[in-house]
């Protein structure tokens, strides 16, 4: 099966205008969350899922829905901007008022990988990209996770305005042992804001080789940098959104990306409640094998 990436809360602590996510209007239960995903696990022998944006650190509940998924047997990616590990946290997009504190050993114990994104190694060029993140905060909420014994990842989104500065980054690595993995992820202009903000953040793929090349030869001896193109993602991702939405974004049939593939249009599959979905879902993933084989 495809990864399958929960968005968790439907608001987040940054403003980013590359997003490619559809945020949720309201928040499932985690009761119904949950059963969705044991029968993924059940239908589909699904061992991994990744619990992602709009901010999963915005939801209420969000360790109670870590400790119960974690139950089921799942390894449970939690991708994060991380304010919220820092005190309590203003929301700042899809919503407002202000999300509690979130201890970072709470989030470590029920978590197999925790991803932090980190897309400057200064606030100029951080900011371009993830509006409200600064370095520093992106550092500390590192730190906290370090000693907190998590395992950590590094996601940087490379787009055209930060492709001279994947060493700097690479640099800053080098402070944080618990950091296993560096993802390089190719800006995918898809999605209301990462199609309408695409011709800011385009990047070539010899351009984006390069960046990869940099990553490689910069990274510190015990981080693995895993090089996501935009090719490499196309037909990769089932997502649901915080309303318990699924959809994939609309993608034409060839595996490789081809022009039409960048536009802000989605695939609704149904929701997580709905009767027969399992049965949608695999005829959909059937499909999809066909192309990606």
């Amino acid at each position: 099966m495809r990864s399958v990436i929960l968005s968790a809360g439907k608001s987040c602590f940054v403003a980013c205008p590359g997003c490619y996510n559809y945020f949720g209007r309201t928040v499932s239960d985690t009761s119904q969350v949950v059963r969705f995903a044991a029968a993924l696990r059940d239908r589909f022998a699904l061992e991994k899922i990744t619990v992602g944006g709009g901010d999963p650190l915005t939801r209420p509940d969000i360790v109670p829905l870590l400790r119960s998924l974690h139950s089921l047997g799942l390894r449970i990616h939690l991708d994060t901007v991380g304010t919220a590990f820092l005190g309590p946290a203003r929301i700042r997009f899809m919503g407002a008022g202000t999300a509690e504190h979130v201890p970072a050993d709470d989030v470590a114990a029920v978590t197999d990988l925790i991803g932090i994104p980190l897309d400057g190694s200064t606030d100029a060029v951080q900011q371009q990209f993830r509006r409200h993140a600064t370095v520093a905060s992106q550092l500390a909420a590192l730190s906290l996770l370090d000693k907190a014994g998590a395992r950590l990842c590094i996601n940087t989104v490379v787009h055209a305005g930060n492709t001279e500065d994947i060493a700097p980054i690479a640099k800053l690595l080098g402070r944080y042992t618990a950091i296993r993995e560096w993802q390089l992820f190719q800006f995918m202009p898809i999605g209301p804001l990462g199609h309408r903000n695409r011709e800011r953040f385009l990047i070539s793929n010899s351009d984006f080789e390069r960046a990869a090349v940099t990553a490689r030869e910069d990274a510190p001896g015990n981080v693995r940098v895993t090089v996501k193109s935009t090719s490499g993602r196309k037909h990769r991702y089932l997502l649901i959104d915080s309303a318990g939405l699924i959809w994939t974004p609309e993608q034409s049939h060839p595996a490789a990306w081809q022009s039409e593939d960048a536009n802000d249009r989605r695939q609704l599959i149904g929701n997580i409640n709905d009767a027969g979905i399992l049965d949608r879902l695999m005829a959909l993933e059937d499909a999809i094998a066909e192309v990606t084989a």
